[in-house]
């Protein structure tokens, strides 16, 4: 029961910290008169490396919890999904966008690309995914 909890929680948490950090946070810092749009992609790009790293060790907690406790019902799909899009942002989309920055940084202007919407819409992915799983998951098991 209590690992059930914890998956509970570690889901919400990082269903939370989605919505504070990419659609929060990043869309408001580019508001602000005085951030530049260098300053803000630097930013931008260490924020986001942290938390990939954090996510990381969510999905890592999580993976472990799911082995402990032995879940093999349907709700696993919802983190499948998470750990996908996860895969997909940590390994092929990141370090593009982090290459496009630097570029951006050094005074150049790359192509025009779709690979920053590709990246939001994992996003959303990830947090209805998360949303699904742990109020599904409270409501069955806690």
């Amino acid at each position: 029961m209590l690992f059930n909890r914890l998956l509970v929680c570690i889901s919400l948490i990082w269903l939370g910290m989605i919505l504070g950090i990419s659609f929060l946070e990043t869309p408001v810092k580019f508001k602000a008169p005085s951030v530049t749009l260098e300053i803000g992609l630097d930013v931008g790009r260490q924020v986001f490396d942290v938390f990939n790293k954090v996510e990381c060790a969510l999905a890592i907690a999580m993976m472990i919890l799911i082995v402990i406790i032995r879940q093999k019902d349907r709700l696993v799909i919802f983190l499948g999904v998470v750990w996908s899009s996860l895969v997909l942002q940590t390994f092929w989309l990141l370090p593009i966008l982090d290459d496009r920055v630097e570029l951006i940084l050094q005074g150049q202007t790359p192509a025009p690309s779709s690979l920053h919407m590709v990246y939001v819409v994992l996003e959303v992915l990830k947090a209805v995914a998360l949303a699904v799983y742990g109020l599904r998951a409270f409501r069955e098991r806690c």
